[in-house]
């Protein structure tokens, strides 16, 4: 390959790379009420605003006297049942890291605090073209029919620097594999 196509092609690459910097976005659940049941908090209202998708960051902050987080089944989600904890949370600043496709849901399993609306869904969008997940096959995003095909990305703004940690992979394996 002559010199300057390669040029050409590597700074493409690195515009492209540089795009598509943000591969998830951080969410305080609640937004800046935190999770809650003191204030008027519509957590399902709020999750229907959002979209969600793999390597998303998901943020509860919470007073722990008062609050815990409970990952639990959709059945556990809808009757409120405590009792069914796929995981607990109880550090008053928790995060989950979104890893498939899917519905997650969270609840607060102190008493009364579920049926008073603490409690969330999270759908989380089946495709996202710039998604990495644990499954990620690299050397396909990589390839450079993939990078040239890649498409356009709708940009998010990363508020944590743990969403950029995939894309800087592929950045060092799309770059080595120009230079090889």
């Amino acid at each position: 390959m002559s010199r300057p196509i390669f040029h050409l092609m590597f700074m493409l690459m690195i515009e492209g790379v540089w795009m598509t910097m943000v591969i998830c976005e951080v969410y305080n659940i609640g937004d800046s009420d935190g999770w809650t049941t003191l204030v008027d908090s519509n957590y399902s209202t709020w999750a229907s605003l959002k979209e969600f998708r793999v390597g998303d960051i998901l943020l509860f902050n919470y007073n722990p006297t008062n609050h815990n987080v409970m990952q639990v089944n959709h059945v556990s989600f809808e009757s409120c049942n405590i009792t069914m904890s796929m995981k607990t949370y109880e550090s008053g600043n928790d995060s989950f890291t979104i890893t498939a496709p899917g519905h997650y849901y969270f609840i607060c399993s102190f008493p009364g605090h579920c049926d008073a609306g603490q409690k969330v869904d999270i759908r989380v969008l089946k495709k996202h073209p710039l998604a990495i997940s644990p499954h990620t096959n690299f050397s396909t995003l990589t390839s450079p029919k993939a990078i040239a095909m890649a498409p356009a990305p709708v940009a998010n703004v990363a508020t944590d620097s743990r969403c950029l940690l995939g894309t800087t992979v592929v950045t060092l394996v799309s770059c080595a594999m120009l230079v090889a």
